[in-house]
């Protein structure tokens, strides 16, 4: 059992110590209904003992109440005469029990002394069991002090476990904030790893297609090996222009999402950058073009980037062509270009189809791949169903 703590344990010393004084006090007041009867030094022995018997009441509540309910016959065998003080430390027991056990036990317990205490002091008192002294006040007393014993510890027990079952809330509360701020956190690397990728992968494509362009044009094709290193200039310069945005976006605002949400309104802009990289894009839209969501747009235009930069990095003859279906519920994105033949392996996803993946079924999205003898066709659906 783990220790309690020592304030804990102090307070408990100081409340017993006040309990057995109250208890060795309680011997020399006038509590009897007859003044002469013998109080004070007569009884004190028997108070002692239920004093020292009450140290013992958190840890067997049970067995103490049934000691202190024997003192009074015990003392009365003894020769001691009968006080109804001994009635204080039953309540005192009955109190424990209400406090430390169930309510079943102590309804029973309650019950049984609410009988047994006034019977007990008629007998022991020699008054007898008629109707008048079962009606008298001095009678009824020692039951009404158990019950209000009971009450109150059942009440005090009633009000820690209230208070017990608020703080394991609060701290299950706290697990579950830790827990959602870790999730939070594992997400936000997720996207930053899916944007670094999604933005980076394309011009890192482009520098090492275009570096291998100048190696074997500087002597043979000046002016290729020129506009080779023209285009390798301006994808450094556009690599390097996100990161320091998507560093500057982290480093000055953590309410902000991870990066801007690109928006698939300007599809003809990506477009024409991979134009410009040597990869020629032929498109083509079935049915209305209707704008999407915000996170779905986002989503659709980060699969159409991802797509076709795989194209520019493994098609055959730097071309692609690019379908947008907008059916009745979905758009569906087709994009295929030309591939060695045999294919190329695909057994193995790349990280950008495991982005394209993820991104997707965050929408309720699906991903397709159709290598062909020739031909390499990605497809995939978004929710997008007419307003």
């Amino acid at each position: 059992m783990r220790a309690l703590p020592s304030s804990i344990r102090m307070r408990d010393v100081l409340v017993d110590v006040g309990v057995l004084v109250l208890v060795c006090l309680a011997a020399f007041l006038p509590f009897s209904r007859e003044p002469a009867a013998p109080h004070g030094w007569t009884v004190l022995p028997a108070m002692a003992v239920a004093g020292v018997v009450l140290l013992a009441r958190r840890r067997f509540p049970l067995a103490v109440l049934i000691v202190c309910v024997a003192v009074g016959p015990l003392g009365v065998l003894l020769g001691l005469p009968y006080t109804p003080v001994f009635v204080l430390p039953v309540a005192i027991a009955m109190y424990t029990v209400a406090r430390h056990r169930s309510r079943a036990v102590t309804l029973a317990a309650a019950a049984v002394l609410v009988v047994l205490l006034p019977l007990e002091e008629l007998l022991l008192t020699g008054r007898g069991l008629d109707a008048a002294e079962f009606n008298s006040p001095a009678t009824v007393q020692p039951a009404v002090l158990i019950a209000f014993a009971a009450a109150l510890g059942s009440a005090i027990r009633s009000y820690f476990d209230a208070l017990e079952s608020a703080r394991e809330r609060a701290r299950k509360a706290e697990e579950s904030r830790e827990a959602e701020a870790r999730r939070r956190v594992a997400e936000d690397r997720l996207a930053i790893a899916r944007d670094l990728h999604d933005s980076v992968a394309h011009r890192i494509a482009v520098i090492n297609l275009q570096a291998g362009v100048v190696a074997r044009a500087l002597r043979t094709d000046p002016d290729e090996a020129e506009g080779a290193i023209a285009i390798v200039g301006d994808a450094a310069r556009s690599v390097l222009t996100e990161l320091n945005d998507m560093l500057g976006l982290l480093r000055t605002s953590a309410e902000r999402d991870i990066v801007d949400e690109p928006d698939f309104d300007r599809i003809e802009g990506l477009l024409a950058l991979f134009a410009k990289s040597g990869l020629k894009v032929h498109m083509h839209v079935d049915g209305a073009p209707r704008p999407l969501g915000g996170r779905v747009g986002a989503i659709a235009y980060r699969v159409v980037q991802e797509a076709l930069t795989n194209a520019y990095k493994h098609g055959a003859d730097r071309t692609a062509e690019l379908v947008l279906d907008y059916t009745q519920e979905e758009l569906i994105i087709r994009i295929a270009n030309p591939v060695s033949d045999p294919p190329e392996p695909i057994g193995a996803d790349g990280h950008g189809l495991i982005g394209m993946r993820e991104r997707l079924a965050e929408v309720g999205g699906r991903l397709a791949l159709q290598p062909t003898a020739g031909r390499f066709t990605l497809v995939a659906a978004l929710p997008g169903g007419a307003a």
